[in-house]
């Protein structure tokens, strides 16, 4: 695969659904045609809006509560928990695989490639992205089962600890469809508020997603935009995910 078998797509400011329903689609054109290029699609959302994991519950969201602030509730094609999309980056990797390749090599090839990109905000070697396994965190706890940031994944991209890109991703056959949320701002700490949790759960939520989560703005010790993010992305994530000549073992 060269660089002239991917595409790039930039879509900001749209809708849930047509991000969503477009990133399926690019999937499954893949499907039909597996000649056709790798997407690699950078956008962001208006309104902003809950996004679900394709099997979990609607009820996990309080609708009334989304709806007083402007906030639309979507369903994703891929699994994982709920994810407030406002103030931050999407990115969604559309290629193919074979499935002996496993979904963490994949997985890891894709965020190793978006560090690497992501790196030119670096200025000292201590603000540097990692990919970093975890094998549980103490605050993942019954009473927390809905917010995709406040779940600890086998690889995640952290700074000091905390989580800094979330990822979902979908198998078909051999096309992967892999996206994900590039925290730029700490509006996803709104997030406790919009699901149907009790109180004291959305306390628990609260801290946990305040202490074990980070923004690009924390890595790098300002501000960057969702237009600076992405193009940092968009010029360099396809070099870096070619040149990486071996997939990381999933274990």
């Amino acid at each position: 695969m060269s660089y002239s078998d991917w595409r790039i797509e930039e879509d900001f400011e749209q809708t849930g659904a047509h991000q969503m329903e477009r990133d399926e689609a690019l999937a499954r054109e893949r499907i039909a045609d597996p000649a056709l290029p790798g997407v690699l699609r950078l956008y962001s959302w208006r309104p902003a809006a809950v996004s679900l994991g394709y099997q979990q519950k609607l009820e996990s969201v309080n609708i009334e509560a989304c709806q007083s602030n402007g906030i639309d509730v979507v369903r994703r094609p891929t699994g994982g928990r709920a994810v407030l999309h406002q103030n931050e980056l999407t990115y969604a990797v559309v290629t193919r695989a074979s499935v002996a390749d496993g979904l963490y090599a994949v997985h890891n090839r894709i965020v190793n490639a978006l560090v690497s990109s992501l790196s030119s905000f670096a200025s000292l070697q201590s603000n540097r992205l990692t990919v970093t396994p975890r094998s549980g965190a103490t605050w993942q706890k019954a009473s927390l089962p809905v917010a995709c940031f406040a779940s600890a994944a086998r690889h995640e991209v952290t700074w000091q600890g905390r989580k800094v890109i979330g990822s979902a991703q979908r198998r078909f056959g051999e096309v992967v469809l892999q996206h994900g949320s590039i925290l730029l701002t700490e509006d996803h700490l709104l997030l406790p508020e919009l699901l149907a949790i009790s109180p004291e759960a959305k306390h628990e939520m609260r801290i946990a997603l305040k202490r074990d989560t980070a923004t690009l703005a924390d890595v790098f010790g300002r501000t960057i935009s969702i237009r600076e993010a992405a193009n940092a992305v968009r010029a360099n994530f396809v070099s870096n995910f070619l040149n990486q000549s071996e997939l990381i073992a999933a274990d």
